[in-house]
């Protein structure tokens, strides 16, 4: 990984393009493959349901006839009472005999295609067949299997046996399984003997054989583990492994066909519910996956054949790629080194053109960064100066009306006011101008105006009222010092002085409530109010308007800093009618002294 770190951006280009390459296309190839083989897989297990479903159809034939003989010989009722018959004449033994056999010869003809064999065995010990004898040992099975039957089966079932050697006298290397029913009336509940019908394994054989793939393998297992047939015909009988039983035995109580991945083979299970036998078919994984193995090797000389064209158009394009910034790296370097151009047959050192590059950019963000810094900086310097340079035109506006109506105290010769007239204005002073921060809070900024209507109220030997209605949580909210100072001397100025003392109370009105993020502060007047050339000339600041006593600076001044400290959203708004009095609107943010 070396190479994509270190070097040239050349060869960091083609390393990276190499590397971007091999691990999609080989992950591709190997997801090609994958997808490929369970493609295969699944199409392998669908083939192989259709053929089980094939074969147990036929198979369920072939039981189907083997139960229709049981029943015709279980429902005959001519012969129970030849089964129960005991015989001291052997002559009568020898007549009853033969009526006995030629009933189940005539089943045994009208199922002539199917090969089996059938054996009554009475009540009275005597053994009945299709054929001369049975023998001793024979016969002693039968005996058995009755014994067995009455023991382990409901009388209404059939038992089914797994393969075994034939009853037949001289047949018995012929391989059969049995279907074994207890004779049994239903009137009088009587048991009267036991038939047994073996059909020859070569019954089954045959209906599998043709279906199954010379890759296949299909059997049969009995309740007891051993092969009822199997396409491997020396097989059949024997005792199954104790790998495939414990297959068949993981596959038990599913419906329909189970499909077990083993290493490898691929295996579908299917139970005989009447029987309890079991139907097997197993696929050789390796034979599966031949066409898929040839399937890979086209996909891996696909994957080369991509691979290597990929590295010829990986060097195309980071040649383009990288070329430039390597001539650009390259004058860079000549220039750093010796301060002109490159000459001919320069031999530059290899270098890593983007570690130059970006050292070059990092110096250029640091010089940008320093000039936004003092771009910055001197805004900030602007923007103080233009606060001082407002905030000092309203304390001059402030003091001259306010010396302006101690002046008139002594022109009315009411000088028993001047005294408390300067204290007010005084304290006021101390709690404005004289304090050092900008912002002091609205408890603050509401005495300061108390002391400020008092004053108005000696100049006009009037009295203000002034109602105030504030939220109790605003109380330490900061705001600009002097903020409601020019709002109320404009109502006065404006508003109530010019109100004649008949027409009522000169009354102001404070609200102050939260308003989202923000303060919203109305100060309202029940003075004469300002038509729409007045209410448009508060913002102008006209002072050269003739016969105003109030030129408009303060509220001005006033709407200016509110924007300038805290953005074009906060300021002021006026809404006022002649006669009908002012009302100022004030909106800033919310800010909690700490």
């Amino acid at each position: 990984m070396k190479a994509v770190t270190a070097g040239s951006l050349f060869k960091r280009l083609i390393t990276s393009y190499i590397w971007l390459i091999i691990i999609p296309v080989s992950l591709i190839g190997w997801m090609s493959f994958k997808a490929s083989e369970e493609v295969l897989m699944a199409k392998i297990s669908d083939s192989n349901k259709q053929t089980m479903n094939q074969i147990d159809r036929n198979m369920s034939t072939l039981l189907d006839q083997v139960t229709a003989v049981v029943n015709m010989i279980n429902l005959n009722p001519n012969l129970e009472p030849y089964l129960l018959k005991r015989y001291t004449d052997p002559y009568q033994e020898l007549i009853d005999r033969a009526i006995v056999e030629k009933n189940m010869l005539q089943v045994s003809l009208a199922f002539d295609w199917m090969q089996f064999e059938s054996f009554l065995v009475g009540n009275n010990g005597l053994i009945y067949s299709q054929y001369e004898t049975v023998g001793e040992e024979n016969s002693a099975r039968l005996l058995q299997l009755q014994k067995e039957h009455k023991l382990g089966t409901a009388a209404d079932q059939i038992m089914w046996t797994g393969v075994q050697a034939s009853f037949a006298k001289n047949q018995e290397q012929m391989n059969v399984f049995n279907a074994v029913k207890l004779l049994y009336n239903p009137y009088t509940h009587n048991e009267f003997g036991l038939f047994v019908l073996s059909v020859k394994e070569d019954s089954l054989f045959r209906i599998y054989h043709d279906s199954i793939g010379a890759d296949a393998t299909f059997f049969i297992l009995d309740q007891d583990g051993r092969y009822v047939t199997h396409s491997n015909r020396q097989l059949v009988g024997k005792k199954a492994d104790a790998e495939i039983l414990n297959e068949v035995a993981f596959s038990k109580g599913t419906n329909g066909i189970s499909t077990l991945y083993g290493k490898n083979t691929l295996t579908s299970v299917k139970d005989i519910e009447s029987t309890g036998w079991t139907l097997v078919m197993q696929v050789s994984v390796h034979s599966l996956l031949k066409e898929v193995h040839g399937l890979s090797r086209n996909i891996f000389l696909m994957t080369l054949t991509l691979v290597a064209v990929s590295i010829a158009a990986a060097i195309w394009i980071s040649r383009r790629i990288a070329m430039p910034l390597i001539r650009l790296n390259q004058r860079i370097q000549a220039y750093r080194l010796t301060g002109g151009g490159i000459r001919e047959n320069q031999d530059l050192h290899e270098v890593n053109e983007l570690a130059i590059l970006t050292t070059e950019y990092e110096q250029m963000i640091k010089k940008l960064e320093h000039t936004i810094y003092e771009l910055v900086r001197n805004q900030e310097e602007k923007r103080a100066a233009e606060w001082n340079a407002l905030q000092a035109q309203i304390n001059p506006h402030f003091l001259y009306n306010t010396l302006n109506s101690i002046k008139c105290l002594v022109w009315v010769n009411k000088t028993e006011y001047i005294e408390p007239t300067i204290n007010a204005l005084v304290k006021l002073l101390q709690m404005t101008v004289q304090r050092s921060e900008d912002e002091i809070t609205l408890r603050e900024e509401l005495a300061c105006l108390k002391y400020y209507i008092y004053i108005q109220e000696i100049r006009l030997s009037r009295k203000i009222i002034l109602r105030t209605y504030i939220d109790e949580e605003l109380w330490p909210c900061r705001l600009p010092k002097l903020l409601l100072q020019p709002i109320v001397e404009n109502a006065i100025f404006h508003g109530l002085e010019r109100k004649p003392e008949e027409e009522g109370e000169a009354v102001i009105t404070l609200y102050a409530a939260s308003y989202l993020d923000d303060i919203r502060i109305e100060i309202s007047d029940n003075g004469i109010g300002m038509n729409t050339d007045q209410m448009s000339d508060w913002k102008a600041g006209d002072a050269s308007r003739e016969n105003h006593q109030f030129s408009g600076i303060g509220m001005k001044n006033v709407h200016e800093r509110l924007q300038m400290n805290y953005g074009g959203h906060y300021g002021l708004t006026v809404h006022s009618a002649p006669r009908q009095g002012t009302t100022v609107t004030i909106t800033i943010p919310k800010r909690i002294a700490g």
